[in-house]
């Protein structure tokens, strides 16, 4: 036992005073002992804000139902992660089944020797505070990972801000059609975004440029270092030209990947390019 450590309560549960004191002399020098002889208090006790960290629990207390303790006490938020080692006569394989179906941990059977005390006494102890380190890291996690989520939540929310209320137009582009675009390309061009999503390229470039931009597109899918920004032109849904500059990356989306595209449109700079 780590006597840096203070020491774990033990709480148990019997109305003989022979049993109890035998117990107490094997094990008070390692544990805190509480004893009671009525199950109620010791579901009151197990229930409490300092519960013990284990319980033995003797199934020789005449008109008590030890087994309806048992259960009251798994049954318990706070007692239900508690240890009960039951404390019995040599007995049968139905009785233990009976008792482990209900939640004891272990048995231990009269004689009661103090190695066998002591060695099951702290196995389960043991196994508890893995458990309990266990659950305590899991939770840390789920909390973290709910912080986490929540960040990129925030980041999210704050790129699909940025994104929407862009002057330049900001479409996803896979398989030739549009997956996303946002409202300031739709004004550009003069489609609904309803209407935008799903829509083939060819519906508002020309052959020509999209037999440009297709190889364009492949050959950066192939890896080969080719300019992002290019000029090109895109057709308003009223038949018109406009010329854009076009900023392209290749993205993942879904499983695969797609265009990423920023659309800028530069007519009125290319007129004043022809003014001046």
């Amino acid at each position: 036992m780590d006597r840096s450590q203070p020491k774990q309560e033990l709480l148990i549960v019997d109305v003989n005073p022979e049993n109890v004191n035998i117990l107490k002399t094997m094990l008070a020098s390692d544990y805190d002992i509480k004893v009671t002889a009525d199950g109620e208090e010791a579901i009151r006790l197990a229930a409490s804000p300092d519960p013990p960290g284990l319980i033995l629990l003797s199934n020789m207390m005449p008109n008590t139902d030890v087994y309806k303790i048992c259960r009251k006490l798994k049954a318990n938020k706070t007692a239900t992660d508690i240890p009960i080692i039951l404390l019995a006569e040599p007995t049968t394989e139905d009785t233990e089944a009976k008792g482990f179906e209900l939640g004891a941990a272990d048995y231990i059977t009269k004689p009661f020797k103090r190695s066998v005390v002591n060695a099951r006494i702290r196995t389960h102890l043991e196994l508890k505070r893995y458990r309990d380190n266990l659950e305590n890291r899991v939770k840390k996690r789920i909390n973290e990972l709910h912080e986490e989520i929540k960040e990129r939540r925030d980041i999210e929310d704050t790129y699909r801000a940025l994104v929407e209320h862009a002057r330049d137009g900001i479409a996803i582009i896979q398989d030739f059609k549009v997956r996303y675009a946002n409202p300031a390309f739709s004004k550009m061009i003069g489609f609904s975004e309803k209407k935008l999503i799903g829509t083939h390229l060819k519906k508002f470039i020309s052959e020509e440029e999209f037999i440009k931009n297709t190889k364009r597109y492949s050959d950066r899918i192939a890896g080969l270092n080719l300019p992002r920004i290019y000029k090109s032109q895109i057709i308003h849904s009223d038949g018109s030209t406009i010329d854009v500059e076009l900023n392209v990356s290749v993205v993942p989306y879904g499983r695969s990947l797609a265009a990423l595209v920023f659309v800028r449109d530069i007519r009125e700079e290319e007129a004043w390019k022809y003014l001046t």
